[in-house]
């Protein structure tokens, strides 16, 4: 219990100074879409290159770990991309960073280092993998999803190549395909350009979590009350819900694989989302706020789930 109070606290908290600099206006906007620009570009890309070249070689049970996160993340993914369509009658763009928020854990910020905590190096493989996964699998489903909407009108081929070049174009993606690449070559990386990458690497989390906090000032809270409680409710409880009936009844994961999948998929909604939205400039008001409660609430879920979980 203690362990998830001690990472969550922190986390919010960086949101929460963010937040404080936007309201007390010592951030001014082009100051917030400059540090924006910084986390998309930089940031972000050299966290995933250098954590995807770190990862240790895969082994084990990686296809039924990949089966139960994923099966489940995709029925839910479309699910609530159709829900949210109808729902709040948003264009397909918006409803997809939406069922992205339902489905893409802040695995990297929180994610590793609770499970890491919680678990040891039995831990490692298992976590590092959904973060690949949810980076170049997911994010990537919905730059597609988002670049395809903008292109509505195109003929198929130039439609196609929007989506394959949005999808190229997005330094997240790219950067996390490269460490892939990398890891499974075991091509050496030079020391003094992997000490470049670790020190970008270490201001993704602060400078993501403070940028959402600094942006969330500028927006009023009570902003779609009702999207937030309906994303909030399908991070943290349809999410895990499924995830565990996969990884605990179907495919009978080992206990330790099984415990990171679910603790994984119970974790508040990624930060990316909201980079993703402000990238594009689409529903990033109500994408934030729902990040921000649903880390508030979070730190209480996660910390009853681990209590299940460790206990």
């Amino acid at each position: 219990m203690q362990a998830v109070i001690d990472l969550a606290l922190p986390f919010f908290a960086l949101i929460f100074t963010g937040y404080a600099a936007g309201r007390t206006r010592l951030l001014a906007g082009g100051t917030i879409a400059g540090l924006n620009a910084f986390v998309f570009y930089f940031a972000l890309p050299a966290l995933l290159l250098v954590k995807t070249y770190q990862a240790p070689s895969a082994s084990g049970d990686v296809a039924a770990l990949l089966a139960a996160y994923y099966l489940p993340g995709f029925a839910l993914f479309f699910a609530a991309l159709l829900l949210g369509r109808r729902l709040f009658r948003i264009s397909t763009g918006a409803a997809s960073l939406q069922a992205l928020a339902a489905t893409f854990s802040n695995v990297g910020f929180i994610g590793l280092p609770l499970t890491l905590l919680l678990y040891g190096a039995d831990a490692a493989l298992p976590a590092v993998l959904i973060v690949m996964g949810d980076t170049i699998v997911m994010l990537g489903l919905a730059t597609a999803l988002i670049e395809a909407d903008m292109g509505r009108g195109r003929d198929r081929v130039a439609l196609a190549r929007l989506i394959i070049g949005g999808v190229a174009r997005n330094p997240i993606v790219v950067a996390a395909a490269l460490g892939l690449g990398l890891n499974l070559t075991s091509v050496p990386v030079p020391e003094p350009l992997l000490g470049y990458g670790n020190l970008l690497a270490d201001a993704a989390g602060p400078c993501a979590l403070f940028a959402l906090g600094a942006t969330l000032a500028g927006r009023p809270m009570h902003e779609g009350a009702a999207e937030t409680l309906y994303l909030t409710l399908l991070k943290l409880v349809v999410h895990p819900a499924l995830v565990a009936v996969m990884a605990l009844w179907v495919l009978e994961l080992p206990p330790v694989w099984a415990s990171v999948a679910i603790l994984q998929a119970a974790l508040p909604i990624a930060a990316n989302v909201y980079v993703l939205a402000q990238r594009y400039d689409l529903h990033a008001g109500r994408i934030s706020t729902a990040i921000f409660i649903s880390t508030a609430v979070g730190v209480g879920t996660i910390s009853l789930l681990i209590s299940i979980l460790y206990g």
